[in-house]
């Protein structure tokens, strides 16, 4: 992501040492006064630095940031705004800020993480980012969208019940992504990335199936970007 930025040539900072998780683990094991202590926490870390726009990479941060920071620390706004990444690569897709170089050809299919998809409603500008892209081939999954299948980390179940988790991600690829034959499933969240990259290998290795690579959206604009 620090690589795009710098390419669109836009003035930024990372927090570094300062900076904190959002705490939407807590809200998810029902924690609410740690997390509401911690959500006032980042805020105020994140408006001493004087910014106007925070962009995240992750889903469950973007969520947390837009829908439970204003509920909890009983404000309509935040001092800043929030973006998910794909929301920043498809403006500077469309102003013509990020151009591609000349694309490997792939076949290729997208995950939806579901605190972006499902949560959040942000289900076409990953698909409008990954079918802009010169020579890419894209094919949907019969379970995409709002009926797509968990990648099986989400809910703290990876934490919890690591075994399930890993037999979600599993199916996810043997199921759903392996059947359309892509070079690569491409998704928009740093957890799904880990979940299926695991789901991909063991399929892979126990199920003979086709070796599959499993990429961030920003992995892949950043390589087939000037």
């Amino acid at each position: 992501m620090v690589s795009i930025l710098n390419k669109v040539g836009i003035d930024f900072k990372v927090l570094g040492r300062r900076e904190r998780c959002c705490g939407y683990p807590l809200i998810l094991l029902g924690d609410y006064d740690g997390f509401k202590a911690l959500a006032k926490d980042v805020v105020g870390i994140i408006s001493s630095e004087g910014v106007d726009k925070v962009i995240t990479n992750c889903p469950g941060c973007y969520r947390c940031f837009n829908e439970f920071y204003p509920k909890v620390l009983g404000v309509e706004v935040l001092p800043f705004k929030v973006i998910h990444s794909t929301q920043f690569i498809y403006e500077n897709i469309r102003l013509g800020k990020l151009r591609f170089k000349d694309g490997v050809k792939l076949r290729i299919t997208y995950h939806d993480p579901c605190d972006l998809g499902r949560h959040s409603g942000i289900y076409d500008i990953p698909r409008d980012i990954l079918t802009s892209i010169p020579n890419i081939e894209f094919v949907e999954m019969e379970r995409s969208k709002e009926a797509a299948r968990c990648c099986g980390a989400g809910g703290v179940l990876r934490m919890l019940i690591p075994q399930l988790s890993t037999q979600v991600s599993i199916t996810r690829i043997k199921d759903d992504v392996s059947p359309l034959n892509v070079d690569a499933v491409i998704t928009a969240c740093p957890t799904c990335v880990k979940n299926l990259r695991d789901g991909a290998s063991i399929s892979e290795m126990f199920y003979n199936l086709k070796h599959i690579d499993v990429l961030d959206i920003v992995e892949l604009i950043d390589e087939l970007t000037l």
